[in-house]
Formats: structure tokens, C-alpha cells, sequence
């Protein structure tokens, strides 16, 4: 056994043996790891040993930890303290300040007796130069390549042996299936040529065309039917009269099961394909389920002819099998949670109609607003239903004690319905059932005055899930009057969006992984990560506190952000940033509750640090820089 203490070099055997456990190395191969080995030296530093002192210690080498740890911070004559991050085995010191020739931002000092390999700095750069991995490894911000790695690491380990039921449908292209023999038709054409072309060609819809030959809506079967003949429409009209404008379109290139997500989200059933600029055929909804009968649109299918909680019970354990074939194909973790909420949105509208199939509501109009996840379409195989009832009182034909007693059954029914398809999994936060989330407009109005008026922490905690707010199943009346006396109101008001800053600021972000804890800004760890609380929330945060203050009215997370990017609210690289932190640790999150889902245990969002690896850790520990740089934006925004 070597005694490292005396300064002997390291034996290149054990030093090869250990840098093939930890990134940036183990991706090296045999060769360069045996040249680096040759290359290391050894160096011993007692506990309290500062390693490196702050603007002051000139660096020669990388120190990698083979055994120890320490802690890295700023302090300043005042006596001031900010613990910045721990290090432990396998991590890295000094990569980024060799790369930019610059001495050290922080003091890194031992916290307990601790031994690095160290690397010359001539070969660290002779490395950097000559390996991509390696200079991606020690750059300042995410890189595609490693956030790319990091997707792909995490959905084999974490996919490879979940026992869930397979869906072979995702690897058809919309080009398989797409009809190359569509029709078209001059906008200014009567409604009988039109109806003479379907019926020779026997197609269903029709592309229609300007005199420049450029698409400018599409006709259906359907549009004549319900806009000709139940109109009692003249066939001498314009087809342009008729026609749904503008096209909506799918790339040829694109999967099927993306046209088919379009379609439904639409409530279309064809759907133009493009090729470049050009239209160059049309695929319908009864292609998409010709060649899959496991397609999003039998699911989808499956629910409206659903008549009990039982049924749907069933339908819904097939949901996560589902979505495990969209991520084995490589989809984005935000296109599946957007799935998971399309697929949870139609749940909620069958319970709805079978709901009414039995209790009469008509007798005052009424509309139901999700919030939060189900709002951002984000949600998880945790379902959440937190949602409000707005309804007009001002109608000759409301009775107060009928119509609340009404909707009081309609909620408390809707509840049922719902627990009883996800039982153990589902969240109720903020329900209709309770009669202080069911009032008139004039009382939602109150409850926003007083949110303003007085923005203290616990009433701000709620006040902010409705600027995450959206309509089931479609807008109207009520939730119109509802969204707008929100912005109206809390537009501007700068109290109430410095209650929403202090209240994203109350919770500062873990700094690093130690060993299998995490380490709090404090100094204090812990051994269980909250993925939904402590990482995805302060995303969303941020996204929305941001969007509230520059008026945009996106609710999706991903979508503020970009919108955010465009309006010049947040840089090109800020906004890459957030969007690759926010898809990993969203693939995270679902990869976890898939896991729990296989082995018969109750989905959630808490994950063991023992369960991650070196380069998942790495990436999390990244999300909690970015979400620390959010913090301090919002503060100088905001304070």
C-alpha cells in the first residue's frame, strides 16, 4: 500500500482503475486514461487545508478527489460566510479557471482529510484540445452533447427493466401513411363544384387555393353538412365561405402519433402534409387508426365511450405503459407530460358528461377552471385536479339554494369519479367540492382584492396557481369575465408581484451532492430529493413571475420561457438553460414514477441520491445553479 502522505506518485494501475468510474474520464477509452495516469501525482491535505485561496492561489493542475472531501466559499473581511458547493470523491477542481488562465472565484478548503490526484495543466489542455467530451465536460454552461447524454443514460438505465405493457406505435412516420392524391379547389369555386369534386374523387376534404396557387384553408364533408345543409346555404357561394382558414399542416417527416395529437387537440380530422413550403398530400383520423389500433385517438376514443369509474380505472393503468413507449423512442419529457394531460383532460370531460347525464346544471351558466399542472398541461402519473367553479348569479333564473346545491353534488360527484379511476395517485389541492373554490364572479372578484391588497405568504401560495389557469372543456362566459377581472386587477400591481418574488425567493435551491446527501445552502444534508418542489416548482416559478411582468399569457412553462426569450426578458442562453433543466429533470420525474408504477408502489417525486448517477448529479447540480441565478434576477427585478 502506497502512503500517499510522503508525496509519492500515484501507481498508474490504481489511478486507471478509478478515473474509469467518474465523467469526464470514463469516456475517454483505455488509452488516454493510461496516458493521463502516467501524467498524476498525488497530493495529501489535511482537514481546514485551503486547496485554493480565493484571487490569490495560482492553479497548475486539475485536482480530482480520490478520497475526502471539501467545501468551497466566499468570505469577506466583514466576516461573511456563503457556503458555495461541497465536493466530494470523483469531482473535479480548478477546470474552468485552467480554461480561462484565471485564479480561483472561491477558497476551496478540506473538510476532512483528503487526498486529489492532480493533472498538469499542459495535459489537462492537450486534452481539451484533442477531446470533445472532455472540453464539454469543463465548460460554464449546458451543452447539447451532455444534456443529450445525460436523456439517454437516464432512459436506458431507468426504462431497461420496468415491466410495463408496450405500445409498438411511435416509430411510423406521417410519410407511411400520407394520401399523395389529396384535391384542391380555387377559393373563389361555387360550393357545388366543390361538392361535384368529393364526390368523384371520393375524398372527405378538399385544400383550397388563391389565385396564386397558395393554400388558404381546407374544406371537410363535415363543413358541408353543418355550415350548408343545416344552414340552408346556397351551393352558388364561394367555397371560401365555407372554408376553415388558416391550414393547419404536419411535416412529412413527423411521426404519426404527432398528427394524431394535432388532430385531437384541434378536434380535426384531416390534416394537410408538408414537404418543405409545399402541400403535398393530406392524412385523415381513420388512416392514423388503419395502421394502429393503439394510437392516442383510440385512447382517446376508449374514454368518450366510457360509462363508469370502474372502466376508466382500467383505461387509465394503460397510460403509463403508453407514455413508456413515446420516452424508448426518444420523445421529449415535455411532450409526454403533454400527453399524459391531454389523455387527463378528456378523463375529466367524460366525468363531466356522465355527471350531467344526471344532475341538471343549466339553470346557471357555469364553467370549470383547472389550475397548476393540469393548467401547463404538465402533468405527471401523480394526477392533479386542483380546479375552481365560476358561475353567473345575476340570472333571473338562479336560486341560490338550488343552484349551489346543484353544483355541490356536481363537484362532490366529480370528485368521486375521479378518485375512483386513479385512486392512490391523485392530488386534490384546490377543489370545487370545497365551497369556498365555488362562488359567483362577484366573490372571485373579492378574493382577488384581498390577494392584492394584502400579498403575505400563505394567501400568495395560492393566489399564484390561478395566473396558471384554463377553461374545461372550453371557454365561455364565466371564465372569460374571470380571466380578465384577474389581469385587469392584478396587472401591474407592483405589491402583489413583489408577495410573488418574496415567496419564489423564501426557498433558497440545494447547493451540491456530498457522497448520497444533498447539501443545503446551510450547510445541512439531507438524504431525500423533493424533484417536483425543490426543482421542477422553481422553474415554474420563475417562468411565471417573469411572464406575469412582460404581460404574456402563455401558460405552459416551456412556452413562457420561450416567449420570454422573444419579448428580450431573458437571454438566448438563459433560455436554452432553463429549457434543457427543465426537460431532464421532468424526464427524471417521470422515469421515477414509471419505476414505482412497475413494482406496484404509490408514484411520487421524491428520489433517493444513492439512485442517481455521477452524471445525473452533475446535471441537477447545474439546475441548481440556474435556479440560484433565477433567484438573484428576480431579486433585482423585483427588490
Amino acid at each position: 500500500m502506497i502512503d500517499y502522505s510522503k508525496g509519492y506518485a500515484v501507481e498508474p494501475k490504481v489511478a486507471i482503475q478509478f478515473l474509469g468510474r467518474f465523467s469526464p474520464f470514463k469516456e475517454l477509452g483505455p488509452t488516454p486514461i493510461q496516458e493521463i495516469a502516467r501524467d498524476l501525482d498525488v497530493e495529501f491535505y489535511p482537514k481546514g487545508t485551503q486547496i485554493f485561496r480565493r484571487n490569490i492561489t495560482e492553479v497548475t493542475h486539475l485536482h480530482i478527489i480520490q478520497k475526502g472531501g471539501v467545501k468551497l466559499f466566499v468570505s469577506s473581511e466583514g466576516d461573511t460566510f456563503m457556503l458555495k458547493s461541497i465536493g466530494g470523491e470523483g469531482e473535479t477542481l480548478g477546470g474552468s479557471w485552467l480554461l480561462g488562465n484565471q485564479k480561483p472565484d472561491v477558497t476551496v478548503e478540506a473538510l476532512e482529510d483528503t487526498f486529489c490526484l492532480l493533472l498538469p495543466k499542459t495535459t489537462f489542455l492537450k486534452l481539451v484540445a484533442e477531446q470533445l467530451s472532455f472540453e464539454h465536460f469543463f465548460s460554464d454552461e449546458f451543452q447539447n452533447q451532455r444534456i443529450s447524454k445525460a436523456y439517454t443514460e437516464t432512459r436506458n438505465r431507468r426504462i431497461r427493466n420496468i415491466g410495463l405493457k408496450r405500445f409498438d406505435y411511435f416509430t411510423i412516420l406521417v410519410s407511411d401513411v400520407v394520401r399523395p392524391n389529396f384535391q384542391a379547389i380555387n377559393s373563389n369555386s361555387t360550393i357545388q363544384k366543390l361538392a361535384e369534386i368529393m364526390t368523384q374523387f371520393k375524398v372527405g376534404s378538399v385544400l383550397v387555393k388563391d389565385n396564386s396557387d397558395n393554400p388558404v384553408g381546407i374544406v371537410t364533408k363535415k363543413d358541408l353538412r353543418t355550415k350548408v345543409v343545416a344552414r340552408g346555404l346556397g351551393y352558388d357561394l364561394p367555397v371560401e365561405s365555407i372554408m376553415t382558414s388558416p391550414v393547419l399542416t404536419i411535416p412529412i417527416q413527423a411521426r404519426l402519433f404527432e398528427a394524431a395529437l394535432r388532430m385531437v387537440r384541434k378536434q380535426i380530422k384531416h390534416l394537410p402534409v408538408t414537404q418543405g413550403n409545399e402541400i403535398v398530400g393530406v392524412i385523415t383520423k381513420h388512416d392514423i387508426m388503419v395502421h394502429q389500433a393503439t394510437s392516442p385517438l383510440m385512447l382517446l376514443r376508449d374514454i368518450k365511450s366510457i360509462e363508469s369509474p370502474e372502466s376508466m380505472n382500467l383505461l387509465s393503468r394503460n397510460i403509463p405503459g403508453f407514455i413508456r413507449s413515446l420516452m424508448e423512442e426518444g420523445a421529449k419529457a415535455s411532450h409526454c407530460t403533454n400527453v399524459i394531460s391531454l389523455l387527463y383532460d378528456r378523463i375529466f370531460d367524460r366525468a363531466m358528461d356522465l355527471i350531467a347525464h344526471f344532475l341538471d346544471a343549466s339553470s346557471v351558466k357555469t364553467s370549470i377552471m383547472v389550475l397548476g399542472r393540469a393548467a401547463r398541461s404538465e402533468q405527471t402519473f401523480v394526477p392533479v385536479y386542483d380546479y375552481l367553479v365560476v358561475y353567473d348569479s345575476s340570472e333571473n333564473s338562479f336560486s341560490s339554494d338550488g343552484a349551489e346545491a346543484n353544483l355541490e353534488k356536481i363537484t362532490s360527484g366529480l370528485n368521486s369519479f375521479l378518485s375512483s379511476c386513479f385512486e392512490d395517485t391523485l392530488r386534490f389541492r384546490i377543489s370545487g367540492a370545497n365551497p369556498r373554490w365555488r362562488k359567483p364572479i362577484d366573490v372571485w372578484s373579492g378574493y382577488i382584492d384581498e390577494w392584492i391588497n394584502n400579498p403575505i405568504p400563505p394567501e400568495v401560495a395560492i393566489a399564484r396557481n390561478f395566473l396558471d389557469m384554463r377553461a374545461l372543456p372550453r371557454e365561455n362566459e364565466p371564465s372569460i369575465i374571470l380571466k380578465k377581472t384577474l389581469l385587469d386587477k392584478m396587472s401591474g400591481n407592483k405589491n402583489f408581484m413583489r408577495g410573488l418574488a418574496a415567496d419564489f425567493l423564501s426557498v433558497a435551491p440545494p447547493l451540491s451532492f456530498f457522497r448520497n446527501e444533498i447539501v443545503e445552502a446551510d450547510g445541512a444534508t439531507s438524504t431525500r430529493l423533493d424533484l417536483e418542489n425543490r426543482l421542477a416548482e422553481p422553474i415554474v416559478d420563475f417562468a411565471r413571475i417573469m411572464s406575469f411582468k412582460y404581460e404574456i399569457t402563455e401558460t405552459n412553462t416551456l412556452s413562457r420561457l420561450k416567449s420570454l426569450n422573444e419579448v428580450g426578458a431573458i437571454s438566448q442562453g438563459l433560455f436554452s438553460e432553463a429549457m434543457e433543466a427543465f426537460e431532464f429533470q421532468t424526464q427524471l420525474i417521470l422515469m421515477n414514477q414509471l419505476r414505482s408504477l412497475a413494482i406496484n408502489n404509490v408514484p411520487g417525486y421524491i428520489i433517493d441520491p444513492t439512485d442517481l448517477t455521477d452524471l445525473e448529479k452533475r446535471t441537477l447540480k447545474e439546475t441548481f445553479d440556474l435556479i440560484g441565478r433565477f433567484q438573484v434576477m428576480v431579486k433585482e427585478i423585483f427588490f
